[in-house]
């Protein structure tokens, strides 16, 4: 062999002999390209399908109502707040949903 050879350009010497002995990656199908894609994923269609179809459209009424009756029931809003912050801040409104999670982590003792 070549004992007094060296590379002009080590890092690249080794570069192209680990791409050669790397085995080459498997084309992707068609299948794998839409499933990276939400818009294209069943499931995903299927939840937005059936959120739209469970949730009837929010009424300015239901909001007031919601904003006037819900002050006693805080801990319900902390709730909905923890598990649906958009939906929840639609509904009770920024003050309300703030008051909430202050009530929520007073009475649970969070570290200060």
């Amino acid at each position: 062999m070549a004992v007094g050879w060296r590379p002009a350009r080590p890092a690249a010497y080794i570069a192209a002999a680990l791409a050669r002995d790397r085995p080459a990656a498997p084309a992707p199908t068609a299948d794998a390209e839409l499933a990276a894609d939400p818009a294209t994923h069943q499931e995903w269609q299927r939840w937005l399908s059936s959120r739209q179809l469970d949730a009837p459209p929010r009424t300015d009424a239901d909001r007031r109502h919601a904003r006037l009756y819900a002050w006693d029931r805080w801990y319900e809003v902390a709730i909905h707040y923890d598990e649906d912050p958009d939906d929840a801040l639609d509904l009770y409104g920024t003050r309300l949903c703030a008051y909430a999670v202050k009530r929520a982590a007073l009475a649970t003792g969070s570290p200060s």
